[in-house]
C-alpha cells in the first residue's frame, strides 16, 4: 500500500513540470503589411517565428517574447521607408488554442528627395572633379522609395566607380540622413574622401608553386605604372579562375601609396592538382554500353598547357585521341591545339577507320564572338557501304560563332549562331575536291522572370559544293538520326537510301523545338519536336518526305550542368530500320 502511495505522489508532482516542461504552442498571423519583401524580412526579424518550435513556459513568457519583437519589426520598417510604422502585438486564448496578432500600420512610405555626392581629396575643402559619379553609376533613383538597403549599396557603387578611375582608397567619411516628416522624404549626402590618384605598382605573387610566376604575370591585364582600374583587376582574376590551375585567387592592394603614387599588388593563388586520371562506363540505346578512360596534365612546363589522352570504347565506336594545348599562344584568349586521333565506327551506312592529325588556333575575339582555323590530314577508309573507297584527305576547317547565351550547359535567355567551312582535298585525285558549309542558330525564350519555362529553337542548314557526290566520303555526308537531330531515328540513317542503305546526302534542313520545364530546383521535363530532311543535290530541295520525331526528355540539374535523359519516338518509322524509340543520356541541354 505504501508503494502505490509512494508512485501515486511522485505521479501529481511530476505533471505541473511537465506542462511547465512542454510549454505553450501558438499560432502567429502578420496583418496590416502588404508590402511582400518587407513582410518576409519582418518574418524573419521575429522571434515569435524563428523560436516558434521553442515554445515559452508561460503565456507571461509568450508576451515579453512578443513585446522584445516590436523594436526589431520597427527597424525592418524603417529600412524599408516606414518611417511612421507602428507595431501592436495581441494574444488571444481560445480554449486550448493560443494565436498571436502581429498588427502593423507602416504609415506613409517615405521617398528618397535627395542624393548628394560630394568627392574631395584630402580635406572637404578640397573638392575632386576628376572622376564624376553621377547618380546612375550609383544605381539610385529618386523619389523611389528610401530603402536602406539601397543607400548602402549606393555607397559601395560610389566607391566602386572611383576605383575604377584611379581612387582605389575612397572611402566615405561622412554619411548624412536627413528624415523630413512633412514632406515624407528622405535626404542623403555622403562626403567621400578620394584620395590620390593611384597607378598600378609591381605585382607580388604569393602561393604559387608548380605553376611558373610568368604564367601568372602573362595574364595581367595592366601595365606598372598605368592608371588604376579595378575592372581590370577583376578580369585578371577571372582569367587565372578559369585556367582551372587554381582553386582560389585573390588580388588586393596596400593602404598606400609609394612615394611616386604607384600601389602595390599581391596576388595570393591556391592551386590544384594539375595531373589527373579519369574512369567512367556509360550506355544508350544507339551505342551500347562503353568505357572512357583517360589521363591529363593541364600544367606541362608550369605555363598551364595541358597535354592529355582519352579513350572511347562501344560497340560500334572506338576512339584514342592525344591533345596538346597551348593557351594564350602568342596573345592573350588565342589558343593553339594539336591533335592526333585514331577511330574506328561501324554503323548501319557504313564502317569506318581514320587516323587524323590538326593543328588548329582559336581566338576569342571578343566577349562573344571566337573563331578557330585549322589545318587536319586524315586517312580514311570507308568500307561495307552502298560506295566504299580509300582517302587521303587535306582539309581547312574554319569555324565563326557568336552568342549571347546566358549559359553554355543551360541557357534561358539569348541565341548563338554559328558557321562553318571546310575545304577539303582527296590528295590522291585532285578532282575531288568538295566545300562543307554549315550553319546553325539557336534561340532561347524564357516565359517568366525566375525561368522556369523555356521556349528554345534550333535551325540548322548544311551544303556540300562538289564534283558529283561520290568525290565525297560517304562518312562526311550528311546522315541525320544523330544526338543533335531527328533523335528517334536509327543513328545516321537519314538519308536517301540505295539498296536499303544510306548513300547520304550534300544539302540537310533541321529543326528543332523544345519547351524546358523546371518543376524544382533539381527536377525538368523537356517536351521536344524534331524534323528535317537529308538530299542528295547541294541544295535543300523541300520537297520529299520530312522525317519527324517526337519525345519527352527528363532533367536532373547539378552544379556540373543538367543531366540529360531524353527518350525518342520516330513519327515516320521504317521498317526494318528503325527501333520503336531511342534513349540518349549526357550532360548538359541538347543545344
Amino acid at each position: 500500500m505504501s508503494r502505490r502511495i509512494l508512485f501515486s505522489t511522485l505521479l501529481f508532482s511530476l505533471i505541473p513540470f511537465a506542462a511547465i516542461a512542454g510549454g505553450i504552442s501558438y499560432n502567429v498571423e502578420f496583418e496590416g503589411l502588404d508590402d511582400s519583401k518587407a513582410l518576409k524580412e519582418i518574418k524573419l526579424a521575429s522571434h515569435l517565428t524563428s523560436l516558434k518550435k521553442r515554445p515559452p513556459a508561460s503565456i507571461n513568457a509568450l508576451r515579453y517574447r512578443a513585446d522584445s519583437d516590436i523594436p526589431s519589426l520597427l527597424k525592418v520598417l524603417q529600412a524599408h521607408g516606414y518611417y511612421e510604422g507602428k507595431v501592436n502585438i495581441q494574444i488571444h486564448e481560445i480554449y486550448n488554442d493560443v494565436n498571436v496578432i502581429v498588427m502593423i500600420d507602416p504609415g506613409p512610405r517615405y521617398r528618397l528627395e535627395s542624393f548628394d555626392i560630394h568627392l574631395y581629396c584630402q580635406s572637404p575643402e578640397t573638392t575632386n572633379d576628376c572622376c564624376h559619379v553621377s547618380l546612375g553609376d550609383a544605381g539610385v533613383q529618386l523619389n523611389k522609395p528610401a530603402q536602406t538597403e539601397a543607400i548602402l549599396d549606393a555607397e559601395l557603387k560610389v566607391l566602386q566607380r572611383l576605383s575604377e578611375c584611379g581612387y582605389p582608397l575612397a572611402k566615405i567619411e561622412n554619411r548624412d540622413v536627413v528624415v523630413d516628416g512633412k514632406t515624407k522624404g528622405v535626404r542623403v549626402k555622403l562626403d567621400v574622401k578620394t584620395g590620390q590618384k593611384a597607378e598600378f605598382g609591381p605585382t607580388a605573387v604569393v602561393g604559387a608553386k608548380r605553376v611558373k610566376p610568368r604564367y601568372i604575370e602573362q595574364k595581367l591585364q595592366w601595365d606598372e605604372g598605368e592608371e588604376y582600374d579595378s575592372r581590370l583587376v577583376d578580369k585578371t582574376q577571372n582569367l587565372l579562375i578559369d585556367s582551372g590551375l587554381f582553386s582560389s585567387v585573390l588580388i588586393s592592394h596596400e593602404e598606400n601609396l609609394s612615394s611616386n603614387g604607384e600601389i602595390p599588388l599581391k596576388i595570393e593563388v591556391s592551386e590544384t592538382k594539375h595531373k589527373s586520371v579519369n574512369v567512367g562506363v556509360s550506355y544508350q540505346t544507339v551505342f551500347g554500353p562503353g568505357v572512357t578512360f583517360g589521363w591529363a596534365n593541364r600544367n606541362v612546363g608550369g605555363m598551364g598547357r595541358t597535354l592529355s589522352f582519352q579513350g572511347d570504347i562501344t560497340r560500334i565506336s572506338q576512339t584514342g585521341v592525344a591533345t596538346y594545348l597551348h593557351p594564350d599562344f602568342n596573345r592573350i584568349g588565342q589558343d593553339m591545339i594539336a591533335q592526333a586521333q585514331a577511330a574506328h565506327e561501324d554503323i548501319f551506312a557504313y564502317s569506318m577507320r581514320s587516323y587524323s592529325i590538326m593543328d588548329r588556333f582559336e581566338r576569342q575575339i571578343n566577349r562573344r564572338l571566337r573563331g578557330g582555323l585549322g589545318l587536319k590530314g586524315d586517312r580514311l577508309y570507308v568500307t561495307e557501304s552502298v560506295q566504299n573507297g580509300n582517302y587521303w584527305l587535306l582539309e581547312m576547317p574554319l569555324y565563326i560563332r557568336w552568342s549571347s547565351a546566358n549559359s553554355l550547359l543551360n541557357p534561358t535567355r539569348g541565341g548563338t549562331l554559328e558557321y562553318t567551312v571546310t575545304p577539303a582535298l582527296n590528295v590522291a585525285d585532285s578532282s575531288d575536291f568538295y566545300l562543307t558549309q554549315q550553319f546553325t542558330g539557336s534561340i532561347y525564350n524564357a516565359l517568366d522572370e525566375k525561368e522556369k519555362i523555356v521556349l528554345a529553337q534550333k535551325l540548322t542548314l548544311g551544303f556540300i559544293f562538289s564534283n558529283g557526290l561520290p568525290a565525297v566520303p560517304l562518312c562526311n555526308r550528311f546522315l541525320g538520326g544523330t544526338e543533335a537531330d531527328l533523335r528517334g531515328y536509327r543513328y545516321k540513317s537519314v538519308s536517301p537510301l540505295v539498296h536499303g542503305k544510306p548513300i547520304g546526302g550534300r544539302s540537310a534542313i533541321y529543326y528543332t523545338f523544345e519547351t524546358r520545364f523546371r518543376l524544382t530546383n533539381t527536377i525538368g521535363l523537356v517536351p521536344f519536336f524534331d524534323m528535317g530532311s537529308v538530299y542528295t543535290t547541294e541544295y535543300p530541295t523541300l520537297h520529299g518526305k520530312w522525317f519527324k520525331s517526337a519525345g519527352l526528355g527528363f532533367r536532373f540539374f547539378t552544379f556540373m550542368g543538367p543531366f540529360r535523359v531524353d527518350l525518342a519516338f520516330p513519327l515516320d518509322r521504317r521498317k526494318d530500320i528503325d527501333t520503336a524509340y531511342k534513349v540518349f543520356v549526357s550532360i548538359g541541354q541538347m543545344f
